[in-house]
């Protein structure tokens, strides 16, 4: 659609603040909602940005509109919810910029205009928006587009697999290749992969349309874009839906966080007290891939982020197990996470209510052994966590840190310095009570070299291995050593 006709949409009311000269016949290819202060990594170029201005100030300003300018923007949308109207500096360093600038009523929902900006003129186009706005469901949406292409689309995501459609015999290979391609759209064994979701999400969460592809057909390739175009607005619907959700985790976790038990406002939460819980642990960066993961296994889970963490309160059915629904989770996005930890721990099964806060404490200390682990997405429970694991969880990590530089760092630095693998012996000679010629047979090794090995290691740390004492340092030293120091 183009500029001009948009903001000459009578029923939007859309009133142009800055319109430079030749702007109303520019382009609207897409549209990207964004409250980020700097939006111009997710841009393609021919987007209509439409912002809530919750990240105004004097100072943020020129970085937004220079992102916006730079990313290729057809123009930019300001909501007048938030403030009241449109500020004055705004449109001023939108007019020296030249970016078209429209303000946007409190009454017009963002929804509205990405509903118009998409709409095509084409019979089709028309009919697949029709069928959005009539609330017909994804299903009956797939049906229109099916019949104009010959063959069926698919709405998938990573972690819930199919949202809408039938299940393509290859969706593991399309999760797969969605995950990993360097740029989407993509084709991938004549089926086009477009994102259907917010340019901002992460992948792993993100949902995603398959369609069979000719590249040479160009109406079919507008089809397929025009989909997931309105796939996405239905997504977006959903995440609406869920904002109360995500308030009400809020409330609970701060609670929670607090110190309190949170019994009243897990009750608002749907969770009442007494009911079964576990509670997670995670790093900060997966609280959405987490609350998608559960949510494919466990009614009404509260997911937040907290403290720089996110924690879950599970609801917990007979013989559900989490443990093994979020590894399998991890698993299928794993080719989407290269570089990223997700270090997971998980509570023993407790009565909401005041037992809440010990839960809290078990799981981060099993989050923090996770950490330690050499997978990036480790998950531990408490179950997993024998007597002096457990305790050394519950130690502070300068102390860990301190204990194991003082007690093994001559060791770790000859190491270095040698290449003499002496952490690696006293790992297997302890883990086999102090044998030599199992420890021997373990590394392949003439009892000996392990004999030389070991005196080495008391000497370097003025302990003998003949005493137990001596051993337990040894052997909590070990265990508080990251996996790069037991190799």
């Amino acid at each position: 659609m183009l500029l001009g006709d948009l903001l000459g949409t009578e029923d939007l009311r859309l009133r142009p603040l800055v319109l430079p000269a030749g702007a109303d016949s520019r382009t609207v290819v897409d549209v990207f909602t964004t409250d980020l202060p700097d939006p111009g990594r997710y841009l393609a170029g021919g987007e209509l940005v439409l912002t809530g201005l919750v990240w105004w100030s004097p100072g943020a300003a020129e970085t937004f509109v220079d992102a916006v300018l730079t990313g290729g923007a057809t123009a930019l949308g300001a909501g007048e919810a938030a403030l009241g109207g449109v500020p004055d500096e705004l449109v001023e360093l939108c007019r020296r910029r030249g970016l078209p600038l429209f303000a946007v009523p409190a009454s017009v929902s963002f929804a509205d205009i990405t509903r118009r900006a998409l709409a095509t003129g084409r019979p089709v186009g028309r009919r697949l928006l029709a069928v959005l706005a009539g609330r017909a469901g994804l299903n009956r949406l797939l049906d229109v587009a099916a019949a104009e292409l010959g063959e069926p689309c698919v709405v998938l995501s990573p972690v819930a697999g199919v949202i809408a459609g039938a299940p393509p015999e290859d969706q593991a290979a399309l999760v797969r290749a969605f995950l990993t391609a360097p740029r989407l759209p993509a084709t991938v064994n004549g089926i086009r992969l477009l994102s259907a979701d917010a340019p901002d999400r992460h992948r792993a969460v993100s949902w995603f349309v398959a369609c069979p592809a000719e590249p040479s057909d160009a109406d079919a390739t507008a089809l397929a874009e025009e989909l997931a175009g309105l796939v996405a607005l239905e997504r977006a619907r959903v995440d609406a839906g869920r904002r109360a959700e995500r308030r009400l985790a809020d409330q609970v976790l701060r609670a929670l966080t607090a110190g309190g038990d949170a019994s009243a406002e897990l009750r608002v939460a749907g969770i009442a007290p007494g009911t079964p819980v576990t509670v997670l642990v995670s790093a900060a960066a997966a609280t959405g891939l987490i609350d998608e993961i559960l949510r494919t296994a466990v009614p009404d889970p509260v997911v937040g982020s907290r403290n720089g963490a996110t924690i879950a309160i599970v609801p917990r059915r007979d013989a559900d197990p989490l443990a093994d629904v979020l590894r399998a989770g991890f698993a299928t996005v794993a080719p989407g996470l290269t570089g990223t930890r997700l270090p997971t721990g998980l509570s023993g099964t407790v009565p909401a209510g005041p037992a809440l806060s010990a839960a809290l404490e078990e799981a981060r200390h099993a989050a923090g052994l996770a950490a330690a682990r050499a997978e990036p997405a480790a998950v531990v429970t408490a179950d997993e966590i024998d007597s002096h694991m457990l305790l050394l969880g519950s130690v502070p990590d300068e102390v860990r840190r301190a204990y194991r530089h003082r007690v093994l760092g001559p060791v770790l630095a000859y190491d270095s310095a040698h290449d003499a693998e002496l952490v690696a012996t006293l790992t297997v000679f302890l883990d086999h009570s102090g044998s030599w010629s199992r420890c021997a047979e373990v590394l392949h090794l003439h009892v000996n070299t392990v004999r030389y090995r070991i005196a080495k290691v008391e000497q370097l740390t003025n302990r003998n291995l003949s005493r137990f004492d001596d051993r337990v340092d040894l052997f909590l030293a070990l265990r508080l050593s990251g996996p790069s120091d037991r190799r």
